[in-house]
């Protein structure tokens, strides 16, 4: 089921808003996207991680580090645990008038499924039509959708994931905005974050 933790995780968020920079710079990252993955299967240190990536536990720590520095990621007793069961995606502008004005993606973001890990909604960088884990995605955003009690009319992912977004938005945004964990990011910290090539 969508939300649904794995054995032994902690109690972590029900949601959180993280930046849409952030946001971006961890699904151009197909080691992040992967290691988050592992952790909402509950693959939780970092030596498991790499064992199963393939990869250098130096450089799994320092895309945990990055993953941490975001709010993706929670640090708990020596594991590493994905930070929410969902994440929306946000940026802020401020108008003409001096107004602050917080956009919220409906196309991107992630959530947790115990089927597949770790959703992650790529919004333009989704392919759905030609993806081999259509059928799997679909499944992972219709429990997510029945998790929230939220009803969507899509058979694609992507557009049944939007409407989810619109429709919690729409009815709970104030509620998330003071219950739940933004990860605001000033523009000087967003440059500093500038992924690493691999």
């Amino acid at each position: 089921m969508a939300l649904t933790l794995p054995p032994n995780y902690p109690e972590i968020d029900v949601v959180r808003l993280i930046n849409y920079r952030t946001f971006e710079n961890c699904i151009k990252n197909e080691v992040r996207c992967a290691m988050v993955s592992l952790m909402a299967r509950g693959i939780t240190t970092a030596a498991e991680i790499a064992s199963a990536l393939g990869i250098s536990r130096t450089a799994i720590y320092r895309h945990l580090n990055a993953l941490r520095k975001s709010g993706i990621v929670a640090y708990r007793d020596g594991k590493f645990y994905v930070a929410a069961r969902l994440f929306l995606v946000y940026d802020v502008d401020i108008d003409e008038k001096g107004s602050i004005k917080i956009t919220v993606y409906p196309n991107k973001g992630g959530f947790i499924d115990e089927a597949i890990g770790f959703a992650f909604v790529k919004g333009e960088y989704c392919r759905c039509d030609v993806c081999v884990v259509r059928d799997k995605c679909l499944n992972a955003v219709k429990n997510l959708a029945k998790k929230l009690d939220v009803k969507i009319r899509s058979e694609n992912p992507l557009d049944g994931f939007r409407e989810i977004v619109e429709e919690i938005t729409k009815k709970d945004l104030i509620k998330l905005l003071k219950d739940g964990y933004l990860i605001a990011k000033l523009s000087e910290e967003i440059i500093e974050e500038e992924p690493e090539a691999e």
